[in-house]
C-alpha cells in the first residue's frame, strides 16, 4: 500500500496521469491496483481535488512457483525491495528442466512465511547459475516498474581471469555480441548488439597466473562479461564455455564471477542506494591457497 499527500498544483489532474507522471507508476501496474481518495474508493479517471490523501493498494498477484525453504542470505530488505546474495550452483528462476530448489522457490517461501500469502518474485536482474552475488527483487509492481524505467543502475562484478594483465589502467570494451543460430556460445560480430564493459585490474597473482578484476556493465547482453573478457585474451577462471574449464584439485569448481556492487535510486525514498558485499568464499579461498 502507498499513500500520497496531494498538493494543490495537481488539482484537476486525472489520478491515472498523476500516478504515471508524478509517482512513476507504469500503465501496466495501474491495471492491478485499487485507488482510494480520502478514504473512498474511486476510479483512476477521477480528477484530483486541491488536497487530501490518495491511497493505492496493489492486488496480490499469485504465483504457481512452489514455496521451498532455502537459506537466503538477505543483504537488504524493506517494504518495497529485497536484495539477496545468491550462492553459486543455484538457478534464479525455475525452468522446464528444473522446477524446484531455485532462488525463486526460496523467495516465494520467505514471502509466504512473512506475509501469509504466495507473492510473485519480481526479479530486477538475474545471474547465471554458477555466478554468485547480488540479485534485486521488487515486492510490488510499482517498485518493479520504477527500477526498470526510471532508475539509473550501476552494476559491478568481481572476476578472476586467466593470465596476468599487462596494464593497470581501465580497459574499455565496446564490441557487439552476436548469437549465431541456436548456439549457446556468443561471439564478437558486427551483426550483434552493441555492448560495453569496463574492466579494471585490481590485483595480480603471479604464482597462480591470474588477475582479479572489476567489471562494470553498461549494457546487459547475455554472457557479456564472459565474451568481452575472452575477446581480450583473459577468460574467466572456471568458465566451461569460454575458458579453460574446471579444475577440482585447484578448487576451481565453477566460473569465478561474482556480482558484488550495485547502485540505484530507491523507488519510494528516491534516495541513492549503494550495496556492496565481499568476494564470495570460494573465490577468496582460491586466491589465498
Amino acid at each position: 500500500m502507498k499513500k500520497f499527500k496531494l498538493e494543490k498544483q495537481y488539482q484537476r489532474m486525472k489520478i491515472s496521469q498523476y500516478l504515471r507522471e508524478v509517482q512513476n507508476y507504469s500503465g501496466r501496474s495501474l491495471r492491478n491496483v485499487e485507488v482510494f481518495l480520502n478514504g473512498k474508493q474511486v476510479r483512476t479517471t477521477k480528477k484530483l481535488p486541491s488536497g487530501g490523501i490518495l491511497k493505492v493498494i496493489e492486488k496480490n498477484k499469485g504465483t504457481d512457483i512452489k514455496p521451498i525453504k532455502l537459506n537466503l542470505d538477505i543483504v537488504y530488505e524493506d517494504e518495497d525491495l529485497m536484495i539477496v546474495n545468491k550462492e553459486p550452483f543455484l538457478l534464479t528462476h525455475p525452468t522446464q528442466k528444473k522446477a524446484d530448489f531455485t532462488l525463486a522457490n526460496g523467495i516465494v517461501y520467505y514471502f509466504k512465511e512473512k506475509y501469509g500469502q504466495k507473492m510473485v518474485p519480481r526479479f530486477y536482474n538475474r545471474l547465471d547459475m554458477n555466478t554468485s552475488g547480488l540479485i534485486i527483487i521488487a515486492k510490488n509492481s510499482f517498485a518493479q516498474a520504477f527500477l526498470q524505467n526510471f532508475s539509473a543502475f550501476e552494476k559491478k562484478y568481481l572476476a578472476i581471469v586467466d593470465g596476468i594483465m599487462e596494464t593497470d589502467d581501465e580497459i574499455i570494451i565496446e564490441k557487439p555480441i552476436y548469437r549465431d543460430g541456436d548456439n549457446l556460445e556468443r561471439v564478437i560480430d558486427e551483426r550483434g548488439q552493441y555492448a560495453k564493459t569496463v574492466i579494471k585490474p585490481l590485483k595480480k597473482f603471479d604464482d597462480k597466473n591470474v588477475t582479479l578484476v572489476e567489471c562494470e556493465l553498461f549494457t546487459g547482453r547475455t554472457h557479456q562479461i564472459r565474451v568481452h573478457l575472452k575477446s581480450i585474451g583473459h577468460t574467466i577462471v572456471g568458465d566451461e564455455l569460454y575458458g579453460k574449464g574446471l579444475d577440482i584439485e585447484k578448487g576451481i569448481k565453477r566460473q569465478f564471477l561474482h556480482a558484488y556492487k550495485v547502485k540505484f535510486t530507491h523507488p519510494v525514498k528516491k534516495e541513492e542506494m549503494k550495496i556492496e558485499i565481499p568476494i564470495f568464499n570460494d573465490m577468496k579461498e582460491f586466491l589465498e591457497r
